[in-house]
């Protein structure tokens, strides 16, 4: 990937499936680290950690500070829980400070609730898209960077998706990656229909499905990197062909796919 620290302009994303190591090696963590632009002088790097997806904010608090405190890094919380904290002038100040924004898991909709439209909301967007503010999230922190989101909770362990099966509209995300649908937990809980059924459906031009304790790291020029103990599985559906919906014999064509392990480095876009 070309300038991964740039000085200014848009930060590098790190989408994480969930369930990352914390405790041990930390190689996920680790590689949110090294996304970020480094502070000015000798100031010591600064990860805020944004809770508001999570209905329990102070366990995920007491779970990431130590993570990234033992990495070096200076670490503040921005524990918004309504759309009224995220219009305070003192988070958006917290965020005015910071390198990296990590957003925890938890319930995606919830997220968007406090957020969507917010004085936090514009702040973020704004850091990440001119300033280098480097993003991660990990699980619900993943799927709310797309465009478009999958619904429902870290917690839930659902059937397997029906592909062609009714399709209301997916919930608008942060669209931090523009024309993506970003899954979390991919292999785990066998998502890749669901995945295939929502950017088919014209909700993304792209899927992005990340394994546990694994990221993929993305950098503004379209160039990916694998990171952790898992895989990144990667859908364009931009010809992508469906016929036979409510049939007995359905299709879908024309769906390109790539799926990359550890150390793989590719381009999450092309043309």
């Amino acid at each position: 990937m070309q300038d991964r620290h740039p000085s200014h302009g848009r930060g590098l994303l790190v989408p994480i499936g969930g369930n990352e190591d914390k405790t041990d090696q930390r190689r996920v963590l680790k590689a949110a680290v090294r996304a970020m632009v480094p502070p000015p002088g000798d100031e010591p790097p600064r990860v805020v950690v944004l809770t508001a997806a999570s209905g329990e904010p102070e366990r995920q608090w007491r779970s990431y500070c130590p993570a990234f405190e033992a990495l070096g890094l200076r670490v503040d919380w921005l524990d918004l829980r309504s759309h009224g904290d995220a219009q305070d002038e003192h988070a958006t100040a917290v965020l005015a400070s910071a390198q990296l924004l990590f957003i925890t898991g938890g319930d995606q909709m919830r997220l968007m609730r406090v957020l969507d439209g917010s004085a936090c909301h514009r702040a973020i967007l704004d850091r990440h898209r001119h300033h280098g503010l480097a993003i991660a999230g990990t699980s619900a922190g993943a799927s709310v960077m797309g465009a478009r989101m999958p619904g429902g909770t870290d917690e839930e362990h659902e059937e397997p998706h029906a592909l062609f099966g009714p399709a209301p509209p997916a919930p608008h995300g942060l669209a931090l990656l523009e024309g993506a649908v970003i899954d979390q937990h991919f292999t785990q809980r066998h998502r890749l229909a669901r995945l295939l059924d929502l950017v088919s459906h014209g909700d993304g031009a792209w899927g992005l499905g990340i394994d546990e304790d694994t990221a993929a790291v993305i950098s503004p020029d379209g160039g990916l990197s694998v990171v952790g103990r898992g895989a990144v599985t990667l859908i364009d559906c931009r010809r992508a062909r469906r016929s036979g919906e409510g049939g007995a014999h359905v299709s879908l064509d024309g769906v390109a796919f790539q799926r990359a392990v550890s150390g793989v480095s590719l381009r999450w876009r092309t043309g």
